[in-house]
């Protein structure tokens, strides 16, 4: 069977949200109505997950600017497939910046899952 060498987006994508959901397991952290940190309010239009999944593509694609990211997001057909709901920029900013404990901890704990000692998103 010949693999393949390379992902694709959308496989990419997948491969990144199940690791997040490994590693939130690892911590021992579960959404609640789609929030991993709980806050008053109904359930948020985009689950928390999802947030922490493509402010991980952000990282792995190098983006340094949120609104270039945005702008990809926005016009990226695979992505728009796999994240129907999408925030505003601003809004989404504001989540993943809400989230960065979260985000600390699973870089973590993804590294412990790999056994890895160095942290790529921390430094």
């Amino acid at each position: 069977m010949n693999t393949p060498a390379y992902l694709d987006l959308e496989d990419l994508a997948t491969a990144t949200y199940s690791a997040i959901d490994d590693a939130l397991a690892h911590v021992g952290i579960k959404a609640v109505n789609g929030k991993l940190i709980q806050r008053p309010g109904p359930p948020p239009e985009v689950d928390d997950r999802e947030i922490l999944c493509l402010a991980l593509l952000q990282e792995f694609f190098g983006f340094e600017s949120d609104n270039e990211f945005y702008l990809w997001l926005e016009t990226n057909s695979t992505i728009k497939e796999l994240f129907p709901r999408r925030l505003s920029r601003p809004n989404f900013a504001e989540r993943r910046a809400f989230l960065s404990p979260i985000i600390a901890r699973l870089t973590l704990a993804l590294c412990e899952i790999q056994g890895e000692s160095d942290t790529p998103f921390l430094s």
